[in-house]
């Protein structure tokens, strides 16, 4: 028997492939999505696979706190995307609402992530309840996961308005992240211990050798019991989920 992955049970995102005719920015930038998208992908299926099996009151406790983050990871970078790449895109392609479709799907989502919020911050360890957890969880997901497998066909499907200016605003945005208030203590741990080295090298994000040898040694420490629910090692290593029930 072998424990189920985060790569499942909602499948990863392949790199886009249809892009004959397409410039590299906008490949580039299409790329830069999955990348983001597959990290919320893993997150969600290490949430998934093992949220039904906790007992430990502290165990739940980390748990809660790995939930947290989830939602600050997708609620930030839907706030980002809403305020900065979705208005340069308009600006720039002179087409008023196209990212009509996009928006109506966060908001499609929202309510139930909203829910999803408040029970992760509020909820006392000793009063979690799983199954009210279960059907908060997928109040929302259905929503999510359309949302992030369709925005890159979208993003695609932009290029015929410049991908130099796709690119500029994706950079803007980026920009505009790193400048802003992160809790790196969160922040990093939940992002690279979702990030999977192994699956498809040009998804892999540009930053220097020794970011996961400061998150592993020093930010990771703070909330450490947390990324026991992470399926990987800060250093990009799959590994295994902890509460995830083998597969007969």
């Amino acid at each position: 028997m072998t424990k189920p992955w985060a790569d499942q049970p909602f499948p990863l995102m392949p790199s886009p492939t249809a892009t004959d005719g397409i410039s590299k920015e906008t490949i580039e930038i299409a790329t830069g999505m999955s990348c983001v998208h597959n990290a919320m992908f893993r997150t969600l299926n290490a949430i998934t696979l093992q949220y039904y099996q906790l007992i430990q009151v502290t165990d739940i406790a980390d748990f809660l706190t790995y939930c947290q983050c989830f939602h600050e990871m997708v609620h930030s970078h839907h706030h980002h995307e809403e305020t900065y790449l979705f208005t340069a895109i308009e600006a720039y392609s002179g087409q008023k609402g196209i990212m009509g479709t996009s928006l109506a799907q966060h908001h499609a989502f929202e309510e139930g992530l909203e829910r999803f919020k408040e029970y992760v911050y509020s909820c006392k360890p000793e009063d979690w309840d799983r199954e009210v957890f279960k059907g908060i969880l997928e109040s929302f997901t259905p929503a999510l996961t359309k949302h992030l497998r369709e925005e890159i066909p979208t993003l695609l499907a932009l290029d015929k308005y410049g991908g130099e200016k796709l690119k500029t605003a994706w950079d803007d945005m980026e920009k505009k992240i790193l400048d802003g208030t992160m809790d790196m203590y969160r922040v990093l741990p939940c992002g690279l211990g979702s990030l999977d080295v192994t699956y498809a090298r040009d998804q892999l994000p540009p930053f220097p050798f020794f970011v996961p040898y400061m998150c592993h040694y020093w930010y990771m420490r703070r909330h450490r019991g947390a990324w026991r629910f992470s399926p990987c090692t800060a250093f990009g290593k799959p590994k295994e989920l902890p509460f995830a029930v083998a597969e007969k």
